[in-house]
């Protein structure tokens, strides 16, 4: 097996950001996708960069903060996203709309990072894929880009790299070592690629306003306990350069 153990948001906040480092630099995370567009992006991008990061994801956003193109076609009327399935099953978003905020996520990480930051794969948050004009712009982005994508987010037939196996059952619902356990001893001697997700991360309290999820330090934790007991020896450790 090889496992990429994937961290979601990073960028939502600094206290998240600096756990997502943390775990990066201590080998018990692997990979990780920044919400270009949050307040917190560029702090994680030169967090990043000083900590020799090389590469990160995308975490394609449209449901939470402000976009960085001005369209109120995909917000309230306060200029918000839409939030979750609301943008999702928004009937008044078009295909240029969401071309245009995603390649403006993109070329923010650029920015940021003056290139010293490599773009290497694509995720969504709150599974924007399930919209079929999203998709098909995340399909028409990633196949000019030739970056791989999050299995979940895509249906099978998409001719875009993407890992064998999503593994989601840790994160948010059983965060415990006998779960990773369990997880390791399934597939440790099948030849495949794995995503493992997490959202992991620090907790303080300017997380707690932008976030209902709060057991991110317990996954941080439980992560790091895995690492220190050996869990991940016999595993080959990945980012999604695998697949790229």
């Amino acid at each position: 097996m090889r496992l990429i153990i994937e961290a979601d948001d990073f960028g939502l906040s600094k206290s998240i950001t600096d756990g997502i480092v943390d775990g990066i630099n201590g080998g018990y995370i692997t990979s990780t996708n920044i919400m270009a567009n949050m307040p917190f992006a560029k702090y994680a991008v030169e967090k990043a960069v000083k900590n020799n990061i090389k590469s990160v994801g995308l975490h394609f956003n449209l449901t939470v903060g402000e976009p960085l193109t001005k369209n109120s076609l995909l917000t309230d009327e306060i200029g918000i996203f839409l939030y979750n399935r609301k943008q999702i099953e928004n009937p008044n978003l078009t295909y240029e709309s969401v071309y245009n905020e995603m390649m403006a996520q993109i070329k923010q990480i650029e920015k940021f990072s003056k290139g010293k930051l490599k773009l290497n794969h694509i995720t969504c948050h709150h599974h924007l894929g399930d919209n079929i004009t999203i998709r098909q712009v995340i399909y028409d982005i990633t196949k000019l880009l030739k970056l791989p994508i999050r299995r979940e987010d895509y249906s099978a037939d998409f001719d875009i790299n993407k890992p064998d196996l999503f593994y989601k059952d840790f994160s948010m619902k059983n965060i415990n070592i006998n779960c990773l356990q369990n997880f390791v001893n399934r597939y440790k001697n099948e030849e495949i690629v794995i995503e493992l997700l997490s959202h992991p991360g620090y907790i303080d309290n300017y997380t707690k306003t932008i976030t209902s999820y709060l057991d991110r330090d317990k996954e941080l934790n439980t992560l790091k306990q895995a690492k220190d007991a050996g869990l991940f020896d016999n595993v080959e450790l990945v980012d999604y350069f695998i697949l790229n």
